[in-house]
């Protein structure tokens, strides 16, 4: 938010993987990193990922969205949404907002997840933040290197971790 104002920049903030999982309320990383939302220009995001729905969203000021639905192309906004589509991102919101338990179990499921990887640490790390639900696996590079594992070795590897 710093460099955006020294710089004079627009600030867009893709919400992908963080809304619905990250911040205290699973507002995304502007709750998580308390940063106003309203610093921020543009906030898109996929309802795919933590909505188990469809299509996107973009939030921003009434000029930023308005200007986002007058020159985007014409495809981007010819079709709606499925109406169960809709209702299952509306719903998953709803749920969000009146059951925070839902996000402390999340957490708890996190924790677990992490204290699984312990007995793997001498080959692999974690490259993703601890409290992040999606867990980017790398193996070590002494270990490939030591062993000689091609790639193909590699991913077999790791599918076994995840298989177990």
């Amino acid at each position: 938010v710093e460099l955006k104002s020294k710089y004079k920049f627009r600030l867009i903030l893709d919400e992908n993987w963080s809304f619905g999982v990250l911040g205290r309320t699973g507002r995304g990383i502007t709750e998580h990193q308390h940063v106003d939302s309203a610093e921020v220009d543009m906030i898109i995001g996929s309802m795919s990922g933590s909505l188990a729905a469809a299509g996107g969203f973009c939030a921003g000021s009434d000029d930023i969205v308005e200007h986002q639905r007058i020159t985007a192309a014409s495809y981007t906004y010819s079709a709606a949404l499925p109406a169960m589509a809709a209702v299952t991102a509306s719903e998953t919101i709803m749920m969000l907002q009146t059951q925070p338990d839902l996000i402390a179990t999340l957490r708890e499921s996190i924790k677990t997840m992490w204290t699984q990887l312990d007995p793997r640490s001498d080959w692999m790390y974690c490259t993703s933040a601890p409290e992040n639900p999606i867990m980017l696996l790398v193996l070590k590079p002494e270990v490939i290197s030591s062993r000689r594992l091609t790639g193909e070795d590699q991913q077999q590897l790791l599918q076994d971790i995840v298989d177990e």
